[in-house]
């Protein structure tokens, strides 16, 4: 037998597997988890989300880090207390006891541990080849910090040492799981980008989203916040797989996993054990006390025979045979021989064919209720009409109509986004634009039709007019450079607390758009005269707007 056949080491996809299953089992240690990730998960999506848009960021971004800095060492601490428990349950003990001594010494190794992996793994992750040993060596150090860790070194050292066994396994998982959490992570991101919509076509709603379009992926914040969803969603499996790792680990040398194992069955062999001398003592008689010392001893055979075959009989009850592992078969030599590849194609064929056979079944119960519930009028049971073939050509029917609809349908929206989004026409000045309606909005006509309509107001001597003509101007060029999203429910305060997000490094624009929003302002709602001469700074203002935002693009 080679070495590493002496102990039992589950494949990759089997590690996953069992990495779920141990969650379902422990739901409740995942409160220890969120109790420690979600305060920094929610301290980070602020930070990123402060610093990326305030314009006085840079005053207090040293403090907010420090705290950041805290929020994660609070969760690397909590992270060590979920994956102890996880191992308690594996070796089928009690959860461990945290006195505060032990929980401000766990903290202390873990900030000083973890935090050197912010800048050790992504350095691993561009050369590769060190990745699965990096990411493992960091995983293992949250899961072997336990009461008898004296210090980092140890730490450092058995975390090491666990992470070394089975590379193949270990890159194996981490592919698996990286596939896995790549896929969590698209449905989460359509599931943002689907929520505003279906409230609009369900209940009417509009918000900021479904006026912004696909522009909202373009955001840092909402892919920060994606990641961050996906990260509480994958990190307790990948946290539950390194913990057997680690088990599986130390079991080579301390045999926990086989000792873990056996304690079930201890108690169930005790139970039979008690079932059986019942049995026995009901079925058969006491034995003489006055025997011959000659046949003495072959009734104490006999009746070790009778002991021994009271037990075969109860083990092969119903009630007991869940109990019992099953008989598995030593594989054959060829599929001994057969990769990973070939080995999972197999495994897909036989869950075809079982789905097959079960839609046979299926329909073959269904062709039994349908025969019993129209019998033959004839009163012949074998007479009547073969429900099978009607069911079984309905069924196929079905399922051909179904994939036909399923590629129409594909194929539309292949043309529809091949062909792009409609393209809007701009509708004329003279019929369909009246400056005087207050629902207008600065996407309704492009810049240059404004400016045209701002001209001939000027022409006609209708000053007002003409000004918010030219405030719509530069509102639409703001909105065709990006600086701002235009929406019908937004007001200029709106516009420029946009803008001094997005434009914060440029003051000479936030000051032009500024003075431009109160001119308009006063002369618009404060039903203020406009002359000519304040018509004409209020164009030069527009055009040193659109000087600046064409050289900035």
């Amino acid at each position: 037998m080679k070495p590493k056949d002496a102990i039992f080491v589950p494949d990759a996809l089997g590690l996953a597997e069992r990495a779920v299953h141990l969650l379902r089992k422990q739901a409740t240690s995942l409160a220890d988890y969120y109790i420690g990730t979600m305060p920094f998960i929610l301290g980070l999506l602020f930070f990123w989300a402060d610093m990326s848009r305030n314009p006085y960021a840079e005053l207090y971004c040293a403090p907010a880090a420090g705290g950041l800095a805290l929020l994660f060492i609070w969760m690397k601490f909590w992270h060590a207390r979920f994956c102890r428990r996880l191992l308690s349950a594996l070796n089928d003990t009690a959860p461990e006891a945290w006195p505060w001594r032990r929980c401000w010494q766990t903290a202390l190794r873990q900030a000083a541990l973890q935090a050197t992996g912010l800048a050790v793994l992504p350095v691993t992750a561009v050369i590769m080849l060190p990745m699965a040993w990096a990411y493992a060596f960091y995983q293992n150090g949250s899961v072997l910090d336990g009461p008898e860790t004296v210090g980092l070194k140890p730490l450092y050292n058995d975390a090491l040492r666990q992470a070394m066994p089975w590379p193949g396994q270990n890159h194996l998982l981490l592919t698996i799981l990286s596939v896995f959490g790549l896929l969590v992570l698209l449905n989460l991101a359509v599931g943002t980008l689907l929520l505003p919509y279906l409230l609009k076509w369900l209940l009417g709603v509009e918000t900021a989203f479904t006026f912004s379009g696909l522009r909202a992926m373009t955001n840092t914040t909402f892919f920060t916040i994606i990641c961050a969803l996906t990260y509480v969603c994958i990190d307790p499996i990948i946290k539950a797989a390194y913990t057997l790792r680690c088990f599986y680990g130390q079991s080579r040398h301390t045999g926990d996993d086989l000792r873990a194992a056996l304690k079930p069955f201890l108690k169930t062999l005790t139970l039979f054990l008690f079932i059986g001398a019942a049995a026995v003592m009901s079925t058969s008689p006491a034995p003489a006390l006055a025997a011959d010392e000659d046949t003495r001893p072959t009734e104490n055979q006999g009746h070790v025979r009778q002991l021994d075959d009271a037990i075969d009989r109860v083990l092969q009850e119903r009630r007991f045979a869940w109990r019992l592992p099953r008989e598995k078969q030593a594989p054959a030599a060829e599929e001994q021989e057969k990769n990973w590849l070939e080995r999972a194609f197999d495994w897909l064929l036989e869950k075809i064919a079982a789905l097959f056979a079960a839609v046979d079944r299926w329909m073959e119960s269904l062709a039994e209720w349908l025969r019993r519930r129209f019998p033959d009028p004839d009163g012949i049971p074998s007479a009547g009409k073969d429900w099978r073939a009607i069911i079984r050509i309905l069924f196929y029917g079905i399922g051909v109509l179904l994939l036909i609809v399923s590629l129409v349908l594909l194929r539309r929206w292949w043309v529809s986004r091949r062909a792009g989004p409609p393209k809007a026409t701009a509708r004329p000045v003279e019929a369909r634009v009246d400056i005087r309606d207050e629902t207008l909005t600065a996407a309704d006509l492009p810049r240059d039709r404004w400016l045209a309509l701002a001209r001939e107001l000027m022409d006609r001597q209708d000053f007002r007019h003409a000004l918010r003509a030219l405030y719509l101007a530069v509102l639409a060029q703001l909105g065709d450079n990006r600086r701002v999203s235009i929406a019908r429910y937004k007001s200029n305060r709106d516009y420029l607390d946009e803008l001094t997000r997005r434009a914060h490094a440029e003051p000479e624009l936030l000051n032009l758009f500024t003075r431009c929003m109160l001119a308009f302002e006063r002369a618009w709602y404060g039903m203020h005269p406009v002359a000519e001469a304040q018509l004409t700074r209020f164009m030069t203002d527009q055009e040193r707007i659109a000087a600046l935002v064409q050289q900035a693009a």
